[in-house]
This record gives C-alpha cells, sequence and structure tokens, in this order.
C-alpha cells in the first residue's frame, strides 16, 4: 500500500484540508523562524518551541527560474519566491501560477500542497507551495 509522505520531515503538516509550516519561536525574545531552529538567532536563547505558522502571507520577492537546477525532476520555467508571513520569517518556495506576469510583490498568497513525484516504493512525495489568493 502506497502513501503521501512529504518531501523533507518537519517543514509542514500533511494536513490536506488545513495545511501549515512547522516553525520555532524563541520563549525569551519571541521571534519566529522557519524551517525550525533549535537556538535563537536573534537572541542565542536555547527555549525554543514548535509553532504552527499562518497559511498565508504577502509575496515579498520572486524569480522565475528557467534554467533546470541540478537534480531537479520538475518542469521548467518555474516561480520562486519569498512569502512573508505574519509571524516574521521570510520562506523560500516554489509558487504555483500559470502566468508570471500576474505575480505582483505584496500580493497576498496562500500556502497549498502538491504532489512532487512518486518515489521508488510508489508513494506520493509532497511538498508545500504558495499560490495567489484568488478573490471571488
Amino acid at each position: 500500500m502506497t502513501s503521501s509522505i512529504p518531501v523533507a520531515e518537519g517543514l509542514f503538516s500533511m494536513d490536506v484540508e488545513k495545511p501549515h509550516l512547522i516553525g520555532s519561536k524563541c520563549s525569551s525574545c519571541g521571534e519566529v523562524f522557519f524551517p525550525r531552529r533549535l537556538i535563537c538567532l536573534k537572541c542565542g536563547g536555547e527555549k525554543i518551541e514548535e509553532a504552527a505558522l499562518s497559511p498565508g502571507g504577502a509575496l515579498y520577492s520572486f524569480t522565475v527560474v528557467r534554467q533546470k537546477p541540478p537534480q531537479y525532476r520538475g518542469p521548467v520555467p518555474y516561480a520562486l519566491g519569498y512569502v512573508e508571513l505574519p509571524e516574521g520569517p521570510l520562506v523560500l518556495s516554489p509558487l504555483q501560477v500559470t502566468e508570471f506576469e500576474s505575480l505582483k510583490i505584496g500580493m497576498q498568497m496562500e500556502l497549498v500542497m502538491e504532489k512532487l513525484f512518486d518515489d521508488e516504493e510508489g508513494n506520493e512525495v509532497v511538498a508545500f507551495k504558495f499560490r495567489p489568493v484568488v478573490d471571488f
């Protein structure tokens, strides 16, 4: 029997209905990080708690990648950007968008889960991406 597995453990929840990234928060100064940290990069504190991060944010910056990176299995071109979460961290992520011209700095983005590929055992390997929020 095959299943869905994350591309890397500990980065995000596998809850398809309410996905969220898993970060950390320093108990001493309140700084929030993604990915998780063992020591606070701001104050050096070692009391770090796991934190579920917001499933959306604003597009901070982006680029369109047109050359296939080594060992990359997906299609090119693709958009890659930083999304600024309300808690503060900038998250580097692929962007799920069909028209690159539609991307605008500051636009609202939402977290989604997407299949990357099937591994050797037939499991569906899943990663997170952000996509523009569609207003209806």
